[in-house]
């Protein structure tokens, strides 16, 4: 497999195969992942790998959170409160070809929806939960650099065998990752990925999203 087709190939797979991922693969990933480029070589990124018994605990907490309602407290501005017109037409998309795909109707199958909302909390059952997290108070361009590392880690798992699905869903309970697993308050959780090896007969793990043109997102100057 070369680049481009890791690239195109690449999707979110939420459904895994109950079978572990040893320690080593994960060290080999973040050892590749490393060589992303960052502004001004800062590398910016801090990684919790979360696996076994800690995961588990994580994972019922926020589920918890979850089914209790408890509210929302990014560490930073989520972009779902502003999304322009365009954008929020691909989010719906994305959520109705979710939906279909795991036959959901999410204003009348509430138990189902609510089922489908806590997989992202218990990492779709991925055995390893990578959490990203930065330094407080460092700007904003720092994003930047965390996208790039997300996408080297994603294309990286593809060498090893491995699936990935990226979220800040997780990222809605900053305190509850942080008290968990004793991280100090001075650090900013932004994303979580899980790895894992795919469950390719999982009708979810058969969706594809659509992607733009390069005509409809790119101008030419001369």
């Amino acid at each position: 497999m070369n680049v481009a087709e890791a690239i195109k190939g690449r999707f979110s797979v939420r459904s895994y195969l109950d079978k572990p991922v040893d320690k080593e693969t994960v060290y080999k990933i973040l050892d590749i992942a490393r060589f992303s480029p960052s502004g001004h070589n800062i590398q910016p990124w801090e990684v919790a790998v979360v696996m076994g018994k800690k995961k588990q605990q994580l994972a019922e907490r926020l589920m918890e959170a979850v089914k209790n309602r408890e509210p929302r407290k990014y560490d930073y501005e989520h972009y779902t409160k502003q999304l322009p017109e365009k954008l929020k037409e691909r989010f719906n998309t994305c959520n109705t070809i979710v939906f279909d795909a795991k036959k959901i109707d999410p204003k009348k199958d509430k138990d189902k929806l609510l089922e489908h909302i806590l997989q992202n909390f218990k990492f779709f059952d991925a055995p390893v939960e990578l959490i990203v997290m930065v330094e407080r108070g460092i700007g904003e361009a720092v994003f930047l650099d965390l996208g790039i590392f997300a996408q080297s880690i994603m294309l990286t798992a593809l060498e090893f065998g491995l699936a990935s699905c990226p979220k800040t869903s997780i990222a809605m309970y900053p305190d509850i990752i942080r008290e968990t697993l004793g991280i100090p308050e001075s650090k900013m959780i932004v994303y979580g990925i899980s790895l894992g090896y795919p469950n390719l007969d999982a009708p979810i793990n058969k969706v594809r999203m659509p992607r733009d043109k390069v005509e409809e997102f790119t101008t030419f100057y001369e």
